[in-house]
């Protein structure tokens, strides 16, 4: 009978005969390492472990220009968490409307959730033709309801990432209005400290 055919340059093994192990280079395999556990730090979830799923650092399909490097810092979303999204998709019994879990860079802070779930978006979002969207915080997940993969690709997720920037922004600059009533409050009581102490040097009991 004919041997087991191999197609390509044979890789060297162990020595023990027929069905013997195959091993790669020492090079071969650190390179294999390094893209499986580059693979596996892209994928997180919530609590730090693994987003199996995430559908990571997609661009064009977030609203992002992939020309402009994000701002570490700022609060986006990375990718559409596709496990999590109805089983139905692409079925014959898909719906014509569901939530799509998208994944923050990063956590929520109050102030930035507060200003996400506002209505002052719902009704940004209603005047961009996408009435009735509503965004909720979930942890590390931004819930995308009643809207499709289909909308968040036609611009929703475009519209939604300039609700993140936006929010971030208006959060800075409040940030530095109230910082700077505060350094202003805090010259005047300087100011009125430093006077009060020269008229009370003046007083002499003599």
């Amino acid at each position: 009978m004919p041997g087991n055919e191999t197609h390509g340059p044979a890789a060297p093994g162990r020595g023990g005969g027929q069905g013997a192990l195959t091993t790669l280079p020492e090079d071969v395999e650190r390179s294999v390492a390094e893209r499986e556990d580059d693979a596996a730090a892209r994928d997180w979830d919530n609590e730090g472990g693994h987003e199996r799923g995430h559908v990571g650092e997609n661009a064009h399909a977030l609203g992002h220009d992939p020309e402009q490097p994000p701002d570490p810092d700022a609060l986006r979303l990375t990718g559409v968490l596709a496990t999590a999204l109805p089983p139905e998709l692409g079925t014959a019994r898909e719906p014509v409307a569901y939530t799509v879990p998208a994944v923050f860079s990063r956590r929520v802070t109050r102030e930035e959730q507060d200003a996400i779930e506002s209505d002052d978006v719902r009704r940004r979002l209603a005047g961009a033709g996408y009435e009735g969207v509503e965004l909720t915080v979930s942890d590390r997940r931004l819930l995308i309801g009643h809207t499709s993969l289909a909308a968040l690709r036609s611009g929703l997720a475009r519209e939604i990432a300039g609700v993140l920037r936006d929010v971030s922004r208006d959060l800075v600059a409040e940030h530095d209005r109230l910082a700077a009533e505060v350094a202003d409050l805090q010259r005047e009581e300087d100011r009125r400290a430093g006077a009060v102490l020269v008229e009370a040097d003046e007083i002499r009991f003599e």
